[in-house]
C-alpha cells in the first residue's frame, strides 16, 4: 500500500537528455519572440517614415534650393538689368533733347555740322554726359544715316568714310528699338565695350539715333562678385550668347556652347527656359539656371556645385538618421525592460509550476496582478490545493480498495470528496452497501439451506434404518400388520414433512441464487468504478504530460539565460524527471487498477461457479422432492392397502427393496448438499459485513 502511495505522490525516473536536448532547440522564448516582432515592426515603421520624411524633405529642400537659386539669379539679373537701365535712359534723354532733335532737322550736308550755331551747344552736351558717367561711358554721339554722319564729345565729327548703315546698331533706326550690341575690345582702353542706341523721334518719323559707348567692366564684376553659395558662381551672356564675364578667363568672348557645357544647359540657354537642372561644365556637376536681363536679352547663368547644392539636405537626412537610430535603440532598450517587467511574474509561475511538478506542493504564489498573468497565477494556486486534495482522496480510494479486496467490505470515508472523486466516492459506497445486503442475504440462506439439508439427510438415514429393518422384519410383517400399518402411517406423515422441507429447501436455493446474481451485478459495478479510477489516473497523466512541457520551457529560458540561468537548468531537468516518474507512476497505478480488474472478473466467474452450484444443488433438492413424495404416495397406498398386505407380500418387499434403494439415493443426495452448503459458507464467511468483524481489516 506505500509503494502504491509512493508512486502516486512521484517518483524519480531517468530522463532522455537527448530528446530534452533536441525539444530545447524547438522551444522559443516568448519575449525573444516578442522583442523580435515588435522591433522589426518598429524598425520597419520607422523606416518607411525615415524614407517618407527623407523624400520629403529631399524634395522640400530641392524646391527650397531651387527657389532660392532662382531668386538669387534674378537678383542678380536685376542689377544687371539696372546697370543697363542706367545707361539706356540716357541714350533716350539724348534723344529726347530738343536741341539735338533740331540740330539733326537742320542739317542738310556733311559740311553745315561745323558751322551751324547749335554745334557747340549739342556738342558741350555730349562732353557733359560723358563726363558725368566718365567710369563707364567711353564716348556720347548720336548720328543720322542720310547724311551719314555722327558727332561725339571726343573727335567732333565722322570722317567721310563713315557709314552709318553698315554698323550694328543701324536697327535703331530701322527697327525703332533700342539697340545693345556685342561686346567688343576697345583698342585704345583694351576694355570690353558695348554700344547703347536709341532712336530719335520726331512727329513720329525716326531722324536718327543717340548712342554710347560704355565699358562693361563694372558689369562684369557686379556679375563675377556676386555670391552663390560658397562654390558657385555666375556666368553674363549676351543676347547671342557670347560669354561675356566668368570664373575661367579663357572662356571670355567664347560661345556658350564652346565653353564645355553640357547639352541640356545650352538647349535650356536656347530656349530662355530659367527652370534649375542640373549640368556638367568640363565633366563637374553642377546646379543652375539661365535667366534674361530685363528686355536686353542678355542673360545670367547660375552655377552651383551639386555636391555644394546638396549639402544642407544631405546634412538633414544625416541628424534625422542619427535621430531615428537613436531613437530605435532607445526604442529597443524601451521595450526590453517593459518585456522583462511583463516576463517577470511568468518567470515566477514556471518556478512554482517547476515546484509543484516535482511534488513541492507547499508553494507560495507572491505573484499579485490585475491583468491575465494574476488571474493565472489565482488559477495555479487553486490547482495547487486541488492537487493537495486529490492526492488526499486517492490515497484513502487506493486504501478502501485494499481493504475491500481482502474481504472487508465496512469503509469510511474521512474526507469530503469533491468533483469527480465525489462520484467516485459514492461508487464505491453503493458497492459496498451492495456486497453487504448480497452477502448478508447469502449467509441467511446457506444457513437455511444447511439447516433443511440436515434433516433432508436425517430423514434419509432414518428411511434408510426402517426399510432396512422392513426387510430383515418381512417375516414378521404378517403376524404385526397393525403396527406396519401405524409405522407406514408415520411414514406417510414423515415423507409428507420430508417434501414440504425440501420445497422449503428448493427456495432457499434458489433464493440464494438470485442474490448470488446480484452479487455478480455487484461486481460488475465495482469493474465500472475501477475504470473510472483509470480516467481519472490518464487526468494526472495528462497533468504530468504537461508539466513536462512547462518543465522544456523553463529549461529553454534557463538555456538563453546563460550562466545565469544554470540553477534553473537544473531545477528544469528535475522537474523533466518528476513528470517522468509521475507518468510512470499513472501506469503502474493503471495496471495495478487492471490487475484489480482482473481480480474482480476471477471473483465474477468463481461466483458464477458458485451459482452453477446453486442451480445444482436445486435440481438436486427437487430430485429428493420428488423421492419424498413418491415415498408419501407409496406410504398412502400401503395405508390403502394394508389389508392386501397379506396376500401381496411378495409385492411389498420388493417394494421395501426399491424404498431402501430410494433411502440410500436420498442420504447421499443430502450428504453432497450438506458439501456445497459448507463450501458456499466457508465462500461468503471471507467477506466482513457487520461492525464487530470490520474492526479487524482484512479478516
Amino acid at each position: 500500500m506505500k509503494k502504491i502511495i509512493n508512486k502516486i505522490k512521484g517518483e524519480k525516473t531517468p530522463f532522455n537528455k537527448n530528446e530534452s536536448s533536441d525539444k530545447k532547440d524547438k522551444v522559443r522564448s516568448l519575449k525573444g519572440r516578442l522583442m523580435t516582432v515588435i522591433g522589426a515592426v518598429c524598425v520597419l515603421l520607422f523606416t518607411v517614415t525615415g524614407v517618407v520624411i527623407y523624400s520629403t524633405v529631399s524634395k522640400n529642400f530641392d524646391d527650397i534650393h531651387k527657389y532660392l537659386l532662382n531668386e538669387s539669379s534674378m537678383s542678380v539679373s536685376k542689377d544687371a538689368d539696372l546697370f543697363f537701365r542706367k545707361y539706356v535712359t540716357i541714350v533716350q534723354q539724348l534723344a529726347h533733347d530738343k536741341n539735338i532733335q533740331n540740330f539733326i532737322l537742320s542739317i542738310d550736308d556733311r559740311e553745315d555740322i561745323l558751322t551751324h550755331p547749335q554745334y557747340d551747344i549739342v556738342r558741350s552736351t555730349l562732353i557733359d554726359t560723358q563726363k558725368a558717367n566718365d567710369d563707364v561711358v567711353l564716348s556720347v554721339y548720336f548720328a543720322e544715316a542720310d547724311p551719314s554722319y555722327y558727332v561725339d564729345d571726343i573727335d567732333g565729327i565722322s570722317d567721310i568714310s563713315f557709314d552709318l548703315t553698315t554698323r550694328p546698331y543701324y536697327e535703331s533706326i530701322t527697327d525703332g528699338s533700342i539697340c545693345i550690341t556685342e561686346p567688343y575690345v576697345d583698342v585704345s582702353t583694351k576694355n570690353m565695350v558695348i554700344t547703347i542706341t536709341s532712336p530719335i523721334y520726331v512727329e513720329g518719323e525716326i531722324i536718327g539715333l543717340t548712342g554710347i559707348d560704355i565699358t562693361i567692366n563694372s558689369l562684369s564684376q557686379v556679375v563675377g562678385e556676386a555670391k552663390l553659395g560658397q562654390g558657385g558662381y555666375y556666368t553674363l551672356l549676351t543676347a547671342d550668347n557670347t560669354v561675356v564675364s566668368h570664373i575661367d578667363a579663357d572662356n571670355i568672348l567664347e560661345r556658350v556652347q564652346d565653353i564645355g557645357l553640357s547639352e541640356n544647359i545650352v538647349a535650356n540657354i536656347a530656349s530662355k527656359d530659367n527652370t534649375v537642372i542640373e549640368y556638367t561644365y568640363e565633366g563637374n556637376e553642377f546646379v543652375g539656371n539661365s535667366t534674361e536681363i530685363g528686355s536686353t536679352g542678355w542673360k545670367i547663368l547660375s552655377s552651383m556645385p551639386k555636391d555644394e547644392y546638396n549639402l544642407y539636405a544631405k546634412n538633414v537626412v544625416k541628424v534625422i538618421t542619427s535621430i531615428y537610430i537613436i531613437s530605435i535603440l532607445i526604442l529597443l532598450v524601451v521595450i526590453f525592460i517593459i518585456l522583462n517587467v511583463l516576463t517577470k511574474p511568468i518567470n515566477k509561475l514556471t518556478a512554482i509550476t517547476n515546484k509543484l511538478s516535482q511534488g513541492e506542493l507547499d508553494v507560495d504564489i507572491d505573484v499579485t496582478s490585475d491583468d491575465e498573468i494574476g488571474v493565472l497565477a489565482k488559477s495555479i494556486a487553486r490547482l495547487t490545493e486541488r492537487l493537495k486534495t486529490y492526492i488526499v482522496y486517492i490515497d484513502e480510494c487506493v486504501e478502501v480498495l485494499n481493504n475491500m479486496s481482502e474481504g472487508n467490505l465496512l469503509m469510511e470515508f474521512k474526507n469530503d470528496y469533491t468533483g469527480e472523486f465525489a462520484k467516485l466516492r459514492s461508487a464505491l459506497l453503493h458497492v459496498s452497501d451492495t456486497f453487504k445486503e448480497t452477502i448478508g442475504r447469502i449467509k441467511e440462506s446457506a444457513s437455511s439451506i444447511n439447516m433443511n439439508a440436515e434433516q433432508v439427510s436425517m430423514g434419509a438415514q432414518t428411511l434408510a434404518q426402517g426399510t432396512t429393518e422392513q426387510a430383515s422384519a418381512i417375516e414378521e410383517l404378517s403376524a404385526e400388520i397393525n403396527e406396519i400399518y401405524t409405522t407406514i402411517a408415520n411414514n406417510a406423515e414423515h415423507a409428507e414433512n420430508a417434501g414440504i422441507k425440501a420445497m422449503e429447501a428448493t427456495k432457499e436455493v434458489e433464493r440464494g441464487n438470485s442474490q448470488m446474481r446480484d452479487m455478480l451485478s455487484a461486481m460488475d459495478e465495482i469493474s465500472i468504478s475501477s475504470n473510472e479510477i483509470g480516467k481519472i489516473i490518464k487526468v494526472i497523466d495528462d497533468i504530468a504530460f504537461q508539466t513536462n512541457i512547462l518543465a522544456l520551457n523553463a529549461a529553454v529560458e534557463a538555456a538563453r539565460a546563460g550562466a545565469a540561468g544554470k540553477g534553473f537548468a537544473v531545477v528544469a531537468d528535475e522537474v523533466r524527471n518528476l513528470a517522468g516518474k509521475s507518468a510512470e507512476a499513472a501506469k503502474q497505478t493503471t495496471e495495478l487498477i487492471e490487475n484489480s480488474i482482473n481480480a474482480i472478473a476471477k471473483g465474477t466467474a468463481l461466483a458464477g461457479e458458485a451459482g452453477k452450484s446453486l442451480i445444482e444443488i436445486v435440481n438436486k433438492t427437487k430430485e429428493t422432492n420428488e423421492l419424498i413424495n413418491e415415498i408419501a404416495k407409496a406410504s398412502a397406498q400401503q395405508t390403502v392397502s394394508v389389508n392386501q398386505i397379506r396376500s401381496g407380500i411378495e409385492q411389498i418387499s420388493s417394494v421395501v427393496q426399491q424404498n431402501a434403494a430410494t433411502a440410500e439415493s436420498s442420504a447421499a443426495n443430502s450428504e453432497e448438499l450438506s458439501g456445497q452448503v459448507q463450501l458456499l459458507n466457508d465462500l461468503v464467511n471471507k467477506f466482513h459485513i457487520e461492525e464487530e468483524e470490520g474492526l479487524t481489516m482484512g479478516g
